[in-house]
């Protein structure tokens, strides 16, 4: 009997049991999972999936002030020396993806010497350029308007530029590229005889030695087609680059080049005429200082020094120069 009873009381126990545990599941709230066959999406695949996520937008602005003082400012066989100012500012805006890239660019500046000198001049820049790159390879096509010249040849014409490049890329460190450019010159009627359309072609090397250490080599050649046989010549041009930063906010740079010029005209040597041959070398060194993320400056000397057979085209000059700049914008210098 009592192990009849006994047994009753095990069974009523286990029924119990059941039956709670039945009620609690069946009280529990019900967690929804997702179906595993349905991709959830988040905000950040929203943003992806639109056509404009891929692109990358930047901006920039440069304010600059630029002093130097030359001591021989025209190039002449008898020195001149005259320091000068020169303002400018410069906007940029560049849009990219994974394979393209848009870039425009516009800047004004002025120059002011203390000498009389048609080198006082307010100059404008116009530049527009397209990038394709597939895997290793790239594509770039640009255009650029130069109003009153560059001070690079020291001239105050109008100058119109179409570029094409071709770059390719064997490793994360070197880089090689060959262009072809067509530049039109354009002068005041007074100089008319002096405008001239300038073809170029060239190559350029760069390498990236660790991650302090950038060297470009480079190479062009050009001929200046002018109306006046006076001003139609050849010309090379190589040069080097070389950049180190030093820290975070110190860059130094230096670089070399060499121009020998051969003019069509010819001149008188001696007993003889024979074409003038000019050569120019240039030496220069900067040191960059980044003081924050929008302010900086910039000391820089230069050396340049021309031979020639024209016992007129034989001059040497010192630069010196100091700029400060502000930049402002929601990306690097677009320049």
């Amino acid at each position: 009997m009592k192990f009849k009873l006994s047994t009753i009381a095990i069974l009523l126990i286990c029924a119990i049991g059941v039956s709670a545990q039945s009620t609690a599941t069946t009280n529990k709230p019900k967690l929804i999972t997702p179906n595993p066959t349905v991709k959830t999406v988040s905000k950040s695949d929203l943003k992806t999936s639109s056509p404009e996520a891929d692109w990358t937008k930047t901006w920039s602005v440069v304010v600059s002030l630029n002093t130097t003082f030359d001591s021989n400012l025209e190039h002449d066989v008898k020195p001149v020396r005259a320091a000068g100012l020169a303002p400018a500012i410069v906007a940029g805006y560049e849009a990219r993806s994974k394979r393209h890239r848009i870039r425009l660019i516009s800047g004004l500046s002025g120059s002011h010497y203390t000498r009389s000198t048609d080198l006082n001049r307010v100059g404008q820049y116009f530049g527009a350029s397209y990038r394709l790159s597939l895997g290793r390879w790239s594509w770039e096509t640009e255009g650029e308007a130069i109003l009153k010249g560059t001070n690079d040849d020291r001239e105050t014409n109008n100058q119109f530029i179409f570029t094409q490049k071709l770059g390719f890329r064997f490793d994360r460190k070197t880089r090689a590229q060959v262009y072809f450019a067509y530049r039109l010159k354009r002068y005041a009627l007074i100089d008319a005889d002096r405008n001239s359309v300038n073809p170029m072609f060239g190559f350029k090397l760069s390498r990236k030695f660790g991650k302090k250490f950038d060297w470009d080599l480079g190479y062009r050649y050009d001929e200046n087609r002018a109306v006046s046989q006076r001003q139609r010549y050849i010309r090379s041009t190589y040069d080097t680059d070389l950049k180190y930063q030093l820290t975070k906010k110190d860059l130094l740079k230096t670089g070399f080049s060499f121009r020998p010029r051969l003019y069509e005209r010819t001149i008188r040597v001696g007993d003889v005429r024979m074409p003038r041959r000019d050569r120019k070398y240039s030496l220069d060194f900067a040191w960059e200082r980044q003081i924050n993320r929008q302010v900086g400056f910039e000391l820089d000397y230069g050396f340049e020094k021309q031979t020639s057979n024209d016992p007129d085209k034989l001059y040497r000059n010192h630069q010196i120069g100091f700029s400060i700049f502000y930049h402002f914008g929601n990306g690097e210098i677009i320049e």
